[in-house]
C-alpha cells in the first residue's frame, strides 16, 4: 500500500508540474511572438497530439484518483489530494457550485 501511495503522490506532483509548465508556456509564446522572435515562438508551440492525448489521459487518471466518492466531480476536500488544484480551487470553480467538474478541472490545468 505504501508503494501505491508514493506512486500516486509522484503522479500528483507530476500533474502539478505539467500544469505549471503549460500555463507558463503559453505566456512565453505570446511574449516571443510580440517581440518578433519566431524561433522562440516556434519552440513554444503546443505539444504534438500524442503528447496532448497522453497528458489528457494522465489528468483524467489523477481526477479519478482524487474523486474519492466517484461522483464525477471534486469537492474542496477531494481536491486537497492535488495541491496545485487545491490552491486554485476557487479560481477553477467557474460556475461557483463548490465542486470541480471534469471540464473545469481540465480547463484549470490548461487542457
Amino acid at each position: 500500500m505504501r508503494k501505491s501511495r508514493t506512486l500516486a503522490r509522484f503522479e500528483e506532483h507530476s500533474l502539478a508540474l505539467f500544469a505549471a509548465l503549460v500555463m507558463g508556456g503559453s505566456g512565453a509564446a505570446v511574449h516571443a511572438r510580440e517581440h518578433g522572435s519566431l524561433v522562440q515562438a516556434q519552440l513554444q508551440q503546443p505539444a504534438p497530439r500524442a503528447a496532448r492525448d497522453e497528458a489528457h489521459q494522465r489528468a483524467n487518471a489523477a481526477f479519478d484518483r482524487a474523486d474519492a466518492d466517484a461522483d464525477g466531480r471534486l469537492s474542496r476536500q477531494e481536491a486537497q489530494r492535488l495541491p496545485a488544484v487545491a490552491e486554485r480551487f476557487d479560481e477553477i470553480d467557474s460556475d461557483r457550485d463548490r465542486f470541480l467538474s471534469r471540464d473545469e478541472f481540465h480547463q484549470g490545468i490548461g487542457h
